[in-house]
C-alpha cells in the first residue's frame, strides 16, 4: 500500500513553536487578569495613570512586534 502524503498536505510531529506561543499567550492573559489596579506610567516626556492591564497589553504587543520584526530585519540585512 502506497502511503505518500496527499499533495498540499504534510506530515509533521508536534508543532512546538505554536504550543509555546499558545502557552505564553495564556500565561500573559492570566497575568493581566490578576493585575487590574491603576498604575502611573512614565514614557519619555509624558506621564499618565492607566489600568495595569492596558500597560501590560501594550508591552506584550510591543514585545510581539519586536519578536516578529527582528528576524525579518536581520534576514534583509544579510541579503
Amino acid at each position: 500500500m502506497n502511503r505518500e502524503p496527499i499533495e498540499g498536505t504534510r506530515e509533521e510531529g508536534v508543532n512546538w513553536k505554536r504550543w509555546a506561543a499558545l502557552v505564553a499567550a495564556l500565561v500573559l492573559a492570566i497575568f493581566i487578569a490578576q493585575n487590574s489596579q491603576k498604575v502611573r506610567v512614565d514614557f519619555l516626556f509624558t506621564q499618565t495613570e492607566t489600568p495595569l492591564v492596558f500597560a501590560l497589553l501594550i508591552a506584550g504587543a510591543l514585545g510581539a512586534l519586536i519578536g516578529w520584526a527582528g528576524p525579518r530585519v536581520r534576514r534583509r540585512d544579510r541579503d
